[in-house]
């Protein structure tokens, strides 16, 4: 959360120079917080998260959720290998795509690259749009340890897909409106875990994460949240993101990793957006602009469910680039 007595900032400019300013002069207050630049996917934090590292020194660490896996490049817009030159990141290519990490995982290990850093006196940039690795760090959550159930989380696939999926989501929704906005109602993984969640704890996501915040952050944060308006702006970028993605080559890289891995098809990071709705067109049950226009869609939507947690929260300094009265 904010430091107490922090004050929280509204920038609006149509001028992302002017918003980087105000950005960097903010840093630059107080060297002791880590600054953390998030925002919906699509609408610039890594490129700002680059130029603040290289007026402070920074080295980046990512929180998003894709770009932890190796050779899932073009579709996650990782940084390219001269930003990575130039700036050290961290947290990327960690994982083969058929390995899973948890949000707990992830924290843990984020949180013990962010204390050494900090011990070579070194100043690390968190950024990333995944919200719950996010929620994870700045809510300094303690996780429960629940172990998994092989045969309870079956039980609960089975209800789900007799279900359905939709319908499945609307019941998260009716339960934990919270849990829902942040689940898509096509995430049949993170459905399933809902209500395996549920059946071992008696508690619902959201539930689970409010006693989990008791202990604080373990960092001091200086968090940003880099938007865009009006809301066509930043879908027309994303529009033209997915575009530029299969010309660079998205279908190509997708084609391989599936040649590559075989069991694709139980691999978590196969069903990262773009890349679910690739594997759809190389198997030949979508055509190319199906293909095109659905990765796009479903980005739209992540968007849309990133911006309504960032709403939700009271310690982020809004960095808004106003382009009503630009082309």
């Amino acid at each position: 959360m904010a430091e107490k007595g922090q004050q929280v900032c509204l920038y609006r400019s149509d001028s992302l120079d002017e918003l980087f300013d105000r950005l960097l002069s903010r840093v630059l207050e107080d060297v002791s917080v880590i600054p953390v630049i998030t925002g919906p996917t699509a609408v610039g934090k890594s490129k700002m998260a680059m130029r603040l590292a290289l007026e402070i020194g920074g080295e980046i660490v990512s929180a998003d959720a894709m770009q932890v896996y190796r050779g899932f490049d073009i579709g996650t817009a990782k940084p390219v290998p001269e930003d990575r030159l130039t700036v050290p990141h961290h947290m990327l290519d960690v994982l083969d795509p058929c390995e899973g990490i948890s949000v707990a995982t992830y924290a843990e290990e984020a949180s013990r690259l962010l204390e050494s850093l900090i011990k070579e006196q070194k100043r690390p940039i968190l950024c990333g749009g995944s919200v719950q690795y996010l929620s994870a760090l700045l809510d300094g959550l303690k996780f429960v340890g629940i172990k998994p159930d092989p045969a309870l989380r079956k039980r609960m696939a089975r209800q789900v897909d007799d279900r359905g999926l939709e319908a499945s989501w609307q019941l998260i929704r009716q339960m934990d409106p919270g849990s829902a906005e942040a689940i898509a109602p096509a995430d049949r993984r993170r459905i399933i875990r809902f209500f395996e969640l549920h059946q071992q704890t008696g508690m619902t996501k959201t539930a689970l994460n409010e006693a989990s915040r008791a202990g604080g952050p373990r960092f001091r944060y200086l968090p940003f949240w880099l938007d865009m308006t009006p809301r066509q702006k930043l879908y027309d970028r994303i529009d033209r993101r997915a575009q530029a993605m299969f010309e660079g080559g998205l279908l190509d890289e997708v084609r391989d990793l599936m040649g590559r891995y075989p069991d694709y098809g139980d691999c978590p990071a196969f069903r990262g957006i773009g890349y679910r709705e690739a594997v759809l067109f190389l198997k030949g049950e979508i055509s190319a602009a199906e293909c095109r226009e659905f990765t796009a869609r479903s980005t739209r939507r992540y968007a849309k469910r990133q911006q309504t947690w960032l709403r939700k929260r009271k310690d982020l300094n809004i960095l808004l680039l106003d382009l009503d009265k630009t082309d």
